[in-house]
């Protein structure tokens, strides 16, 4: 069969209904939209309670013993009837080469879900490497020799990985996580050509597949196979892909409340919950809520009940702006002016964060303790951060979380005094403008990231 895409399930679904059934359902992709999927199957194969309620079997793929899984695929069902077995979160189709995308999406759950969303999906990045977690796990992954990485992981070693042994402090030790063996996909590979019995039905979730085994392909001759992925980074085509999933989803959960969104709301919805399929629903329906009889949602409901609040804008901004991420600093920047933040309030937070730059860039010229770049998170924290506590006290400004503390020397690493000092006097100079000058309030604030991001000042 066809590898379907995403805009091909509603097609899918009408034809069950028809009773074009399939034994097999593989979907993989975007988390979200794979659970939205599978919801959507089962209810076309079981569409009512009752029959769901007998017929209807779900199995975590975390903790699955695949075999068994297949031995209650090819069991009839007691009660009669179809029999649907899902299983969330397989690994059946893992392999080294899908762990550079657990990778990726451990860095994006860190950003957006939470260190026990990151967490998981290290967990199964790690179990690929037959890696379970003593106490040392994390600061063992973080320290990992680049060439080891490659070996264990099949990817070259991010640079920053020093989250890691944070993340991963909240496992509990001993934690192991069932591997998945060759065996059961040999049984697969076996049962699928016989015939699974009528009546049953396998549907199965995975985040990322390897499309290279045997038993993908198997699964794509003899069963139905839908990719669900939408693609990450920040091109111009994967922001299209994913703003068209947002909006989709918007307006799904809008329908049943009978209610639509001013226009210039949907974009600053968008850009307040980012690419968060789960968080974005959430917040729909709560605008929908929050507004009772009205049927237009406003800006003025979206500023009141949905943040990012300004001062978490004006942090992602400080930080992208250290980066040299020049088309995310100016399209924050422009966010926070839309949201009514005064431009003085703006470079007041850039002045904040470059004098602390600045002040940390001094520390790390200074002979005692040594600063060496590149330090691993734990090697920092239990090394030169409590040498540099011994020898002086912290200044206010580098108050906070040691993590925090160790993002910003690893961006001070990435510049020098002088630039620090220049990018403060374009800052100035930005202010003079802002204050004294008939120059637009959004063009002196382009002009100064263009003179210190794209011209390299920081």
């Amino acid at each position: 069969m066809p590898l379907y895409r995403r805009d091909e399930v509603p097609k899918i679904i009408a034809g069950i209904a028809q009773g074009a059934i399939a034994p097999l359902y593989l979907l993989f992709g975007e988390r979200y939209l794979c659970h939205e999927a599978a919801n959507a199957l089962v209810d076309a194969l079981l569409p009512d309670e009752a029959s769901r309620a007998t017929g209807l079997k779900v199995v975590d793929g975390e903790r699955e013993d695949p075999i068994q899984t297949l031995n209650l695929l090819r069991t009839y069902s007691l009660f009669g009837g179809r029999q649907v077995v899902r299983v969330i979160d397989s690994r059946l189709l893992y392999s080294k080469t899908v762990a550079k995308t657990l990778w990726d999406k451990a860095q994006k759950a860190k950003e957006g879900q939470g260190d026990r969303q990151a967490a998981r999906y290290l967990v199964q990045m790690l179990a690929l490497a037959d890696m379970t977690p003593p106490e040392w796990w994390g600061e063992e992954v973080a320290e990992c020799p680049a060439s080891r990485w490659q070996e264990l992981f099949g990817f070259a070693k991010p640079q920053d990985v020093g989250w890691v042994a944070e993340v991963l402090a909240g496992v509990e030790t001993g934690a192991a996580v069932p591997g998945q063996t060759d065996e059961a996909g040999d049984l697969y590979l076996a049962a699928l050509p016989a015939g699974i019995p009528r009546g049953n039905t396998l549907i199965i979730v995975a985040e990322a597949v390897d499309k290279r085994k045997k038993l993908y392909k198997a699964m794509e001759e003899h069963g139905v196979v839908i990719d669900l992925a939408v693609e990450g980074g920040a091109t111009s085509a994967a922001k299209k892909g994913q703003e068209e999933v947002l909006r989709s989803l918007v307006a799904k959960a809008l329908a049943p409340f009978g209610k639509t969104l001013e226009p210039q709301v949907l974009p600053l919805l968008l850009d307040r919950v980012g690419f968060q399929p789960v968080a974005l629903v959430m917040e729909t329906e709560k605008l929908a809520l929050a507004v009772g009889e009205a049927k237009v949602i406003t800006r003025t409901a979206l500023d009141a009940m949905v943040g990012r609040t300004r001062e978490e804008a004006l942090y992602e901004l400080t930080e992208v702006y250290a980066d040299g991420n020049l088309g995310e600093s100016l399209r924050i920047s422009r966010r926070l002016l839309e949201v009514g933040m005064h431009p003085l309030a703006i470079l007041a937070g850039l002045r904040n964060h470059l004098r602390k730059l600045l002040l940390v860039r001094a520390l790390q010229e200074a002979s005692e303790p040594a600063y060496s770049p590149g330090l691993a998170f734990p090697a920092f924290q239990k090394g030169y951060l409590a040498g540099l506590k011994e020898a002086r006290p912290l200044p206010a400004l580098l108050a906070g979380h040691p993590y925090v503390l160790y993002k910003v020397f690893r961006q001070a690493e990435r510049t020098t005094a002088p630039q620090l000092k220049a990018a403060l006097r374009e800052l100035l100079a930005a202010e003079f403008r802002l204050k004294g000058s008939m120059v637009p309030e959004g063009l002196a604030l382009e002009a100064f990231f263009f003179r210190t991001v794209a011209g390299a000042v920081v």
